[in-house]
């Protein structure tokens, strides 16, 4: 993060004296809506925006100086899904980039050595396994036929690779499909966007596995990256860069799967059939708030499916709950942000809720088997792989 002290303690006092994210949702629909799930879940100031601006500002002015496991779960329990940023662009005109400050937050946190366990057990898989879950075996598919050198290259992800692989070989059966040459890395390693999101940008971890995957990408000849999963692109695409590991420099593109199916769409006209299936979208908040993309996934699955929007969508949509580490860390809020979107995607009166990130996918599949929901939990790629 490139803010200064001084910039990060003006948005803090700006924050704090407005509060009007935590007390209205500027929903643009007649009913009232909540707008942070940690606030909503926990009902306490310090889980809304300004609250946890309130304990930076003692962090840094050295007011607190032993860590609470209230302190710790005010910090962590935050998907960083960036709705406090939107409200707050909209209807302050003030930019304040709220989750990067949430995010630097617990990078001065983490530095103190104050962390949650779970975060800790992440960092030790990452580093003695190269992937957040600690698996040991590589990934395999029966779909997997790279072909060394290709223009394009699949950026699988720890999540697909090991939690949801259904993503990750649906996307190898459309590269197939469409003939599209493709490699893999040899050695993928973690991308660390859920390390980053809880505060280890410092670590040595985190530096080597940027180091590696950059290297790797850049050496591969490849011209074009394609994500499945908008964590890792984001990480990649904005997070990277300020290691000094830019991509855009060697000219190599990255590309959420779905803005690479919607070229080749475009670009040939594919012949996509119509599933008998009525879907609702939801858009992940990393492929969506941080990087803008909500079309593109809309395109493609139109294409093969009727779709029925939710009342919060776009900007405005409603976080899964599965983000910044929450999974981990506190599964019982995670669920139970997941369970309220489930609700919002069942007065669509949809078959499946659809939506384009491997977290949103498990989270949401977990939440369904909870609350004993009859919606099916699908992937964009999963349809398109299907209607092919």
């Amino acid at each position: 993060m490139s803010l200064s002290k001084d910039e990060i303690k003006r948005a803090i006092y700006h924050c704090v004296k407005c509060k009007l994210c935590s007390i209205a949702t500027f929903h643009p629909q007649e009913a009232w809506s909540p707008l942070c799930p940690s606030g909503t879940y926990f009902g306490f100031q310090a889980f809304y925006a300004p609250g946890r601006m309130e304990i930076f500002r003692e962090l840094l002015e050295g007011e607190i100086e032993e860590p609470t496991e209230g302190l710790l779960n005010a910090v962590f329990a935050c998907t960083l899904c960036g709705a406090c940023y939107e409200k707050c662009r909209r209807v302050s005109k003030v930019e304040l980039p709220l989750a990067e400050i949430f995010e630097e937050m617990r990078r001065e946190i983490v530095r103190r050595g104050w962390m949650p366990d779970a975060h800790r057990g992440i960092a030790e898989k990452v580093k003695r396994t190269r992937n957040a879950y600690g698996e040991e075996e590589a990934f395999e598919s029966e779909n997997l036929k790279p072909t060394k050198g290709a223009d394009v290259l699949y950026f699988i992800g720890c999540t697909a690779r090991f939690r949801v692989p259904e993503i990750a070989d649906a996307m190898l059966c459309i590269f197939d499909k469409l003939g599209v040459e493709y490699q893999v890395l040899d050695e993928e390693w973690c991308c660390c966007s859920v390390l980053m999101r809880a505060g280890w940008h410092d670590s040595d971890i985190v530096r080597e596995h940027i180091r590696h995957n950059y290297d790797a990408i850049c050496e591969s000849g490849a011209k074009t990256v394609v994500f499945t999963c908008p964590g890792c692109l984001k990480t990649l695409k904005k997070d990277y860069a300020e290691f000094g590991a830019d991509f855009s420099k060697e000219g190599i593109e990255l590309l959420h799967a779905t803005q690479f199916i919607q070229r080749l769409m475009r670009e040939r006209g594919l012949d996509v059939k119509e599933l008998p299936l009525k879907a609702t979208y939801h858009d992940p908040c990393h492929l969506g708030r941080d990087l803008g993309i909500y079309e593109e996934p809309r395109e493609v699955l139109s294409a093969a499916v009727e779709i029925s929007e939710m009342r919060r969508v776009r900007e405005e949509a409603w976080c899964c709950g599965s983000g910044g580490g929450v999974k981990s860390a506190f599964n019982d809020f995670a669920v139970w942000s997941a369970e309220e979107r489930l609700k919002e995607a069942e007065e669509t009166g949809a078959d499946a809720i659809v939506s384009a990130c491997p977290f949103c996918k498990r989270n949401l599949r977990d939440a369904a088997k909870h609350a004993g929901s009859k919606l099916q939990v699908l992937d964009v790629v999963e349809i398109l792989n299907e209607a092919l």
